[in-house]
């Protein structure tokens, strides 16, 4: 029971700090404070009357009705036992008093104001929303009776009282916490769900992607109320661990890395595009830990989730996001090369232009997919005729310089020849039928500027190709 509650938890420690806040109330403190809310709702529809604000009445009828509704609950709540456990009655009385307290607020705030502004009737809107949401789970607890909050309270506040599900949970969870240590087990599970929520999750004193187990400590004995020792955390991490969301515990040094966190893959993966759309720059660690403060080990798992997710290709000693951007970049790149006669360094973006391409067309499908694998295959033609021209070039200098020419360099340029023929002859059939296909479209329009390129080289390739096959 106590766990569906810590799970159920988003900011523990926000949670932890509204509940201190909070004032112990009795029956007639919430009775009190429901006539004093039904006061300033009065005043405040008096004063929309005046003004002729059909706006704000529209919104404060609504108000003042349910909280009348809550004000006839409240009257047949029972009073509370001496025992100062959490019962269901007990929690019920901490989400009211929380509530009207946000009443009181919202409407103090629209009073001093001198007016109902669009914000203030906004929030009076929610306000209604949350008494008719206290008034279902009120009338749920009245049903269960003084007993330990069960799973249906649970279910009554995460349907009809959402704004205080948090406050609800850190009351079950600090309430039943001692007597849950005594369940090792039970214990664990509830110490990792908190780490997860609030360490993990919210990035408490973790940003840089680990965690120090001292001071996992701290923050669940000062959120619990209870000195938490070292093996118990021990013990939190190596469940966390096991559900996958920590990826490493070093006892000796006293720091668990964690898993990547979604937020953080997604930030990298966006950080990669833009630093690589424009600059000759490519993907290291060294990028992650100076731009978003991470440690070396979860910059490198963050690469690793990446590449594994397919958002990154491997260049080398460095990486490359796969998206349409850096594939396109790389394509201009390899072009210039190629006009500059730098057919090494050509064939290798060509080549890697051509992994991005194929890579993004295993999510298209349709029209963009053939223009992907169009790209992809001009890219391939392009990696070889390159290698080609390189090798040929090397064949020739050997041959001026009276060196022996060995036959398998010949057989491979044939070889090249005939793998760029096919490639170009594959590009040039999608590239067809995309024109014709989507007539008008960008699709068609970035085809053309495909075969653009193509007949750019038509020329050079004709000669290289005649010239080998008369080999």
């Amino acid at each position: 029971m106590l766990l569906s509650w810590a799970k159920a938890l988003r900011d523990p420690g926000r949670a932890a700090k509204q509940l201190a806040n909070l004032m112990q109330v009795s029956k007639l403190d919430l009775v009190e404070q429901a006539a004093s809310a039904g006061h300033l709702i009065s005043e405040l529809i008096s004063s929309a009357f005046k003004d002729g604000r059909r706006d704000a009445i529209e919104v404060l009828r609504p108000l003042s009705l349910a909280l009348e509704e809550l004000h006839s609950l409240l009257l047949q709540l029972p009073d509370l036992p001496p025992s100062r456990d959490l019962s269901t009655w007990r929690l019920s009385y901490i989400l009211a008093s929380s509530t009207l307290s946000d009443l009181r607020a919202g409407l103090e705030k629209a009073s001093s104001s001198g007016g109902l502004d669009q914000d203030s009737i906004k929030a009076l809107s929610s306000l209604a929303s949350d008494l008719k949401g206290l008034k279902a789970v009120l009338e749920v607890a009245r049903a269960l009776g003084p007993s330990p909050p069960a799973h249906v309270l649970l279910k009554a506040i995460k349907d009809s009282l959402p704004t205080k599900l948090d406050l609800a949970a850190i009351s079950v969870v600090l309430a039943y916490a001692p007597e849950a240590r005594k369940d090792k087990e039970a214990f664990t599970e509830l110490l990792a769900s908190l780490l997860e929520k609030g360490m993990i999750e919210l990035k408490e004193g973790t940003e840089d992607g680990y965690m120090r187990i001292p001071e996992a400590a701290a923050w669940l004995s000062q959120l619990l109320g209870l000195s938490i020792e070292r093996g118990e955390v021990l013990a939190a991490l190596r469940a966390l661990k096991s559900r996958g969301l920590v990826r490493h515990v070093d006892e000796r040094s006293g720091l668990a890395l964690i898993s990547p966190r979604e937020e953080d893959v997604k930030a990298a993966f966006e950080l990669a595009k833009d630093v690589c759309k424009h600059a000759r720059l490519r993907v290291r660690e060294a990028l992650f830990i100076k731009h978003f403060g991470w440690k070396p080990g979860y910059a490198s798992a963050i690469i690793e989730e990446l590449a594994s997710r397919g958002l990154l290709v491997s260049n080398s000693n460095s990486w490359l996001p796969v998206s349409e951007e850096q594939a396109k970049s790389l394509l201009v790149e390899a072009e210039s090369c190629f006009e500059a006669d730098l057919l090494e360094e050509a064939a290798k973006l060509y080549q890697l232009a051509s992994r991005l391409f194929t890579k993004l067309s295993e999510e298209a499908e349709g029209l963009k997919l053939e223009l992907l694998l169009a790209e992809a295959s001009y890219c391939d033609f392009m990696q070889v005729f390159c290698e080609a021209l390189a090798l040929r070039s090397s064949l020739r200098r050997a041959a001026i310089s009276g060196l022996p020419i060995d036959i398998k360099d010949i057989d491979r340029l044939k070889r090249m020849i005939r793998t760029a023929n096919k490639c170009l002859n594959e590009a040039l059939k999608r590239l067809s039928k995309l024109i014709s296909a989507a007539e008008g479209s960008e699709v068609a329009k970035i085809a053309s500027e495909v075969v653009d390129l193509i007949d750019k080289k038509a020329d050079k390739f004709k000669d290289l190709r005649a010239e080998v096959e008369g080999l």
